[in-house]
């Protein structure tokens, strides 16, 4: 016989019939099966309930399509939670994650404790909250176990660096312009002195549309400075922010490394720069939020990191709705 109807029969009979042992009459019954869990009728009977009581509903199981407002309303979405939930319950056996009696107990202990509650006040508190106390000990029970599979299947999987962080921290702060401490430098300068402004631009549009093609800016710098003085390729050296032109410093604040300016006029004539290396000091303000964005990025993260993980299980899952 097939395990999983074996599993169907034998439950229906452990939960009895009436003497008149018609099967319509039972009032507990299988609804689904997930791997070797079943869901029973009697637990989407008490889904509304579970939806007036405090931290009964897990939010990180009620996906996107699924909002809260939603789940009251609609029995199968309420079917497919109860779905989600068996899956990781039949994995945290899998992965022998289970919660002991003791922790559980320890848990109620340290809750009341922190409460400054008896656990005669706490029970009296979860009785107005709509549980009994098996009740909650069984939801303090199957939530500890949730946080222990989401720490070891989902947040261990995430990697959220502090470029993270700060990528997130810029993104939210589009004016932002970090500081600079210091930056190396290579320059071509066209002085306007004896050719006049205009002619000088001309001649660094023509350099500049050369470097767009095979030729690089350290063969055109050499080619030019050659015979000037000029240091090979064309470097200038490392300069700390504020040390360098006004102008060109402007420009170059939004260069990354390795890239190359517009023409730039200045007093002296135009020039061409190109960012050899660059050091940004991170925002004091930054760093005084950096741990509290990284929080958000796991957060934000993290649904859809368990999205994935469902979407992923399903495959290899038997999930049966009877």
């Amino acid at each position: 016989m097939n395990f999983y109807l074996s599993l169907t029969l034998a439950f229906i009979l452990s939960l009895g019939l009436p003497e008149t042992g018609s099967a319509k009459e039972v009032v507990n019954k299988i609804i689904a099966i997930v791997n070797s869990e079943p869901i029973l009728q009697s637990e989407l009977n008490n889904f509304p309930k579970r939806l007036k009581q405090e931290g009964a509903i897990d939010d990180s199981l009620v996906l996107d399509e699924a909002p809260i407002a939603v789940l009251k309303m609609d029995s199968k979405k309420q079917l497919d939670y109860l779905i989600r939930e068996k899956m990781i319950q039949s994995e945290v056996k899998k992965l022998n994650l289970s919660v002991s009696d003791e922790r559980v107990n320890t848990e109620m202990t340290t809750l009341a404790s922190r409460s400054h509650m008896t656990k005669a006040q706490l029970n009296d508190l979860l009785k107005k909250q709509g549980y009994s106390a098996a009740e909650y000990r069984e939801n303090l029970k199957n939530r500890l176990e949730r946080q222990s599979f989401y720490e070891a299947e989902v947040i261990s999987k995430l990697r959220i660096t502090d470029e993270d962080a700060y990528n997130e921290f810029r993104l939210k702060n589009p004016n932002y312009v970090p500081s600079l401490n210091e930056y190396t430098l290579a320059q071509i300068l066209i002085p306007t002195k004896k050719i006049g402004e205009a002619a000088a631009m001309e001649k660094a549009v023509i350099m500049k549309k050369r470097m767009s093609g095979q030729e690089s800016f350290e063969s055109i710098a050499n080619e030019y400075n050659d015979g000037s003085g000029a240091a090979k390729d064309g470097v200038l050296g490392t300069f700390k922010a504020g040390e360098f032109n006004r102008e060109i410093e402007a420009e170059i604040v939004r260069l990354s490394e390795g890239e190359v300016s517009q023409p730039i006029k200045t007093k002296q004539g135009i020039h061409i720069v190109k960012v050899l290396n660059k050091k940004n000091s991170q925002d004091p303000q930054f760093l005084k939020i950096k741990d509290q964005i990284k929080s958000f990025l796991v957060e934000k993260n993290f649904k859809r990191q368990l999205k994935n993980w469902f979407e992923s299980k399903k495959q290899d899952s038997y999930i049966k709705i009877l």
